[in-house]
């Protein structure tokens, strides 16, 4: 499998959204034991799975980009 090069401008846009995302999953961290309805819990829930495979996965095009 070959790896795709990024540009420079390319992985810091990766690297922003990253950074968000890791922001995203702690604040969602904090606030899902806080959470009364069960409803909302679960969405957070879900929202933190989802959010941490794209971290995964942001994680891994840096890695390849920077191979």
């Amino acid at each position: 499998m070959a790896t795709k090069e990024l540009a420079l401008h390319e992985q810091l846009e990766v690297h922003e959204v990253l950074i968000f995302k890791t922001a995203c999953v702690t604040k969602s961290k904090l606030f899902v034991n806080l959470v009364q309805d069960e409803k909302l819990k679960e969405i957070i829930q879900e929202d933190l799975e989802l959010s941490t495979k794209a971290i995964k996965d942001l994680r891994k095009v840096l890695a390849d980009a920077s191979a």
